[in-house]
C-alpha cells in the first residue's frame, strides 16, 4: 500500500478529535464519522486530567483550549456521602496541577479545536460495516451512505 494520506476515525466522543488532530500532525487528512445526530453536550459528569494528559494534549496543540476550561486541582479531600472529610490529598509535587472539568466542557472545547484546525466531523453516521481493500478501507453507515479512506 502506498503513503497513508487519508484517514476515517469512527467515533466523535473525546477521543476522536484528538485522534484527528494527531493524524493531522502526521501528515494524515482524518475526518470523524459520530454515530448521534448531534454533539454531545451537555452529557457526562466531571473529570480530572492530569498534568501528562495535559502534556499529551499539548502534543496535539490541545493543551491550552483545555486549561481554558478547567480549575486547577492543587490539591483534594475526599468526603463520604454525607460529606463528611475522610482524606486530603495534596496536588503533585513538581508539577502543574492537575485540571477538574465537565465532559461537555472538554468535549466542546475538543470539538472546536479541531474544527478550527480543520478537522471535520460528520454526525448521524453509525458504523455498520468496513469492507478492506489492497488500496484502502470503505465504512459503510446506517444511513446508506459510506466513506473510503487510506485507513480507519
Amino acid at each position: 500500500m502506498a503513503a497513508v494520506k487519508t484517514a476515517l476515525v469512527i467515533g466523535g466522543g473525546i477521543a476522536g478529535p484528538v485522534t484527528a488532530l494527531a493524524l493531522r500532525k502526521a501528515g494524515i487528512e482524518a475526518t470523524v464519522y459520530e454515530a448521534y445526530e448531534i454533539t454531545a453536550d451537555g452529557v457526562g459528569g466531571q473529570l480530572t486530567i492530569a498534568p501528562n494528559g495535559l502534556d499529551a494534549l499539548g502534543i496535539v496543540g490541545a493543551d491550552e483550549v483545555v486549561r481554558a476550561v478547567g480549575l486547577p486541582m492543587v490539591r483534594t479531600i475526599m468526603t463520604d456521602g454525607s460529606g463528611r472529610r475522610m482524606g486530603e490529598f495534596p496536588g503533585l509535587v513538581g508539577l502543574p496541577p492537575s485540571r477538574a472539568l465537565w465532559r461537555p466542557d472538554l468535549h466542546r472545547a475538543l470539538h472546536d479545536h479541531a474544527l478550527a484546525q480543520g478537522v471535520w466531523t460528520e454526525y448521524g453516521k453509525r458504523l455498520v460495516g468496513v469492507e478492506e481493500s489492497p488500496t484502502g478501507v470503505t465504512a459503510r453507515f446506517a444511513d446508506g451512505t459510506t466513506a473510503t479512506g487510506d485507513v480507519l
